[in-house]
């Protein structure tokens, strides 16, 4: 029996880049982005993904590895050696080729094999990035031999037998940034044993009678963890501000759909001195994520 349930693709290039650049600076898209699956011990499958050079004049070459990976509490992605972590499906894996050459507007397809181990020691998420990256000259004005290191990555997310995730709102303040900015905070925490993928819209409601939307979307929170998620305030605040928020977990491997609406979460918002850590409405990931 082979994986199951490839449920979602991302479609843009994730950077993981000391200077963060995006993929399309350094002139590589690669798809898929992110690659969702259900699995059971022992099985078997291959995923095909492919790397194009989008450069019209310029050759690049590109090495090919593996890296466990992690969402810290502002969504943004930390990668560490393969098998390191105790979420690593990196030694189940086989890729190839290891190396690659793009001539521009060249596409090459890395085949990567996947193997779960008969038996396993816990049920829930599994994960590994592939990593593709190049060393590439950085134009300086009066310096000379600078290079940078540029990566892109595949995230792999392998949900393991019979998995449940349980995303929450927890809190939501205003909060205030060491730059200014204003923005709502909210706190979320999933207590399942699988990722939660969350899609939605916040409301926010006052004495004015006017309502403001924000859509969500492509949120994720990893199993048995807890997440910040910070919206940036475009609008002045109605007085005595309350927010709604309505969220679908559509990464819900209990549901025999694969997605499942949570109880709407309202609050009243209160300002809160300290700024909480977290990432913005425009992080997913990242990649991603």
């Amino acid at each position: 029996m082979g994986f199951t349930s490839t449920l979602r693709y991302g479609a843009l290039g994730l950077a993981l880049a000391a200077i963060a650049a995006p993929a399309s600076s350094f002139g590589i898209g690669l798809q898929p982005t992110t690659v969702e699956m259900s699995v059971q011990p022992g099985d078997r499958q291959r995923q095909v993904i492919n790397l194009g050079n989008v450069h019209q004049e310029d050759t690049i070459s590109l090495t090919l590895g593996l890296a466990d990976w992690a969402l810290d509490d502002a969504g943004q992605i930390q990668l560490t050696p393969p098998g390191d972590s105790n979420t690593s499906a990196a030694n189940w894996v086989r890729f190839s080729p290891a190396f690659v050459t793009l001539r521009p507007g060249e596409t090459e397809q890395i085949i990567v094999d996947m193997a779960a181990p008969i038996r396993v020691d816990r049920q829930g998420d599994f994960r590994f990035a592939l990593i593709a990256s190049t060393l590439l000259p950085e134009e300086r004005t009066g310096q000379s031999g600078v290079w940078k290191k540029y990566q892109i990555a595949s995230l792999f997310y392998l949900t393991m037998g019979e998995a449940e995730s349980h995303p929450e709102i927890k809190k939501a303040a205003l909060t205030l940034s060491p730059e200014g900015e204003q923005a709502i905070t909210f706190n979320l925490e999933n207590t399942g044993s699988a990722h939660a993928r969350l899609r939605g819209e916040i409301e926010i409601s006052g004495d004015s009678g006017e309502t403001i939307t924000e859509p969500i979307s492509n949120l994720v929170v990893l199993d048995d963890a807890t997440r910040t998620y910070r919206l940036p305030l475009t609008q002045e605040l109605p007085a005595n501000p309350e927010v709604r928020v309505t969220l679908e977990n559509i990464y819900a491997p209990q549901s025999s759909t694969g997605a499942v609406m949570l109880t709407p979460f309202t609050s009243e918002l209160t300002f809160e001195e300290t700024a909480l850590p977290g990432g913005t409405a425009s992080d997913e990931d990242t990649p991603l994520e």
